[in-house]
């Protein structure tokens, strides 16, 4: 499993495009998420133009290779950390907590 840190570089955000990228972000998880590449996919609450993601996928390579396709990746308009864990626990009620 990986756990995928995201934080755009607002600086790097050409001016006038920040609404059209997101939404090709969006595309861009929503389709991943769909595929199982990702099985969550958040944005902080206490830090602006970030989020995280945790994937199921078996190796940093093929990690690596869906986080290409994002539209902030190609230009380095985001700074990405991938950290690989192993699950301990999960709670039976896990999914209980989305939107929250």
């Amino acid at each position: 499993m990986f756990l995928i840190t995201q934080t755009l570089i607002p600086e790097k955000i050409p001016e006038g495009k920040g609404d059209e990228l997101f939404k090709g972000h969006v595309a861009w998880f929503t389709r991943h998420f769909e595929k199982g590449d990702f099985i969550l996919v958040g944005p902080y609450t206490d830090k602006k133009m970030a989020g995280i993601m945790i994937s199921p996928i078996e190796t940093r390579e093929a990690v690596e290779a869906v986080l290409k396709d994002d539209v902030y990746y190609a230009d380095g308009l985001a700074n990405y950390e991938v950290r690989s864990f192993t699950v301990g626990k999960i709670a039976e009620n896990f999914s209980s907590f989305a939107g929250k």
